[in-house]
């Protein structure tokens, strides 16, 4: 299972400024969600440049700005936590995500652990990224665009900045400039695809853009430069067959479309094999848009919250805004007796269990053990309800 590290000194500036655009989950028509918005973005467009520079971000003058903006948006995140929290399971679990990682960025900036603070706020953009980059949006987003404008994020390096567009949901200008870089010599495409890139690519045009016919045109190009390394070349053409397949079979119920390209077995846990990335992908997006709608059943819902947890459990690249446990703890929830939820527990617990494994034995914690035998006593309690 390969993951997504990303540690880019600037990548936190965008964190609330794409939060700032209207998403599936977060309407930019209600006001409640307007106002938090405006007041993280607020809060960011203190802290955020001082944050750039380490001797900025620890220079005693700056302490009591720097306070002020982490003090609110610690509030502000925390709000966006409580309106999430009756809503969809997955902006539910990103939003209280952010909540707590301000909460630990503000809490270790107090005691003067600013080191700390200032390497947490380099991983907030993951949950942007997570978030913003899960359903389909071709709207303008004009803050992030101004934000991304900047003469100090324009000066970034193309693999840093390109983070940044997809955090602010300036997508068509991230794949722009992913393209560019497939098309760099200078560029080195095997450090790009090591550390999750080409997935992120994939994720834009699959499930934000819609739009594979643009990534088989591009992949197209960057796999006939020859100065690529046999491995990369193999991995680039795989890619292509697979968007080329999907094409073919883009159509049926979205549940039913889902299942034919996830694999649900143990198997799960083990090395991703490049064949099998764009159906996750693909199967990812249509999951994320089958849960934003309110109007399928209990089971149903709990099913694609299962093969949702699947997928990430393959493909999931960051332990920053890992959803697996989150997302397959919420389809037992809603479907204890249904046959997926005996598959979720099982995968659940064995990928709880490989990631408290190591040379020294398996060391599960209390509380995690604690939490799949409540689990397992619900699914147990339900299916005796049930008479069976």
């Amino acid at each position: 299972m390969r993951m997504r590290f990303w540690i880019c000194p600037t990548s936190i500036l965008i964190l609330g400024l794409g939060l700032a655009g209207d998403g599936f989950a977060a309407p930019a028509s209600d006001p409640e969600v307007r106002d938090i918005m405006a007041e993280i973005v607020e809060s960011l467009q203190v802290v955020l440049p001082l944050s750039l520079e380490d001797s900025r971000f620890g220079n005693p003058e700056n302490r009591a700005a720097i306070k002020r903006a982490l003090d609110r948006l610690t509030r502000n995140s925390q709000r966006l936590e409580a309106h999430g929290s009756g809503g969809e399971a997955g902006f539910a679990f990103l939003s209280a995500n952010l909540a707590r990682d301000s909460q630990d960025i503000r809490t270790r900036f107090t005691e003067g652990r600013i080191s700390e603070s200032r390497f947490l706020l380099r991983h907030l953009t993951d949950t942007c990224i997570a978030c913003h980059s899960r359903l389909p949006d071709d709207r303008p987003h004009p803050l992030g665009r101004r934000l991304i404008e900047h003469p100090a994020i324009a000066a970034l390096p193309p693999e840093e900045r390109v983070q940044l567009e997809v955090a602010t949901r300036q997508f068509e200008l991230a794949l722009s400039s992913y393209e560019s870089i497939f098309a760099d010599p200078a560029t080195s495409l095997v450090e790009f695809d090591l550390t999750g890139n080409f997935e992120s690519y994939l994720e834009v045009c699959l499930r934000v853009q819609e739009d594979p016919e643009r990534a088989i045109s591009h992949l197209e190009k960057l796999a006939a430069r020859d100065d690529l390394p046999k491995r990369l070349v193999g991995q680039l053409k795989t890619w292509i067959e697979s968007l080329r397949a999907l094409q073919k079979t883009d159509h049926g119920p979205p549940l039913e479309r889902a299942r034919s390209l996830i694999r649900t077995d143990a198997e799960t846990l083990r090395q991703l094999h490049a064949s099998e990335l764009v159906p996750l992908i693909a199967a990812s997006g249509v999951l994320q848009r089958y849960v934003a709608s309110p109007s399928n059943s209990r089971r149903d819902q709990g099913e694609a919250y299962f093969l949702l947890g699947v997928i990430e459990s393959r493909i999931g690249r960051t332990l920053w805004a890992w959803q697996t446990e989150h997302l397959l703890e919420t389809a037992i929830h809603l479907g204890p007796t249904e046959p997926y939820a005996d598959e979720a527990f099982d995968l659940l617990e064995e990928f709880l269990v490989s990631g408290y494994s190591g040379s020294s034995g398996t060391h599960v914690p209390a509380d995690v053990r604690q939490r799949l035998d409540d689990l397992h006593a619900l699914m147990t309690r339900e299916h005796r309800a049930m008479g069976r």
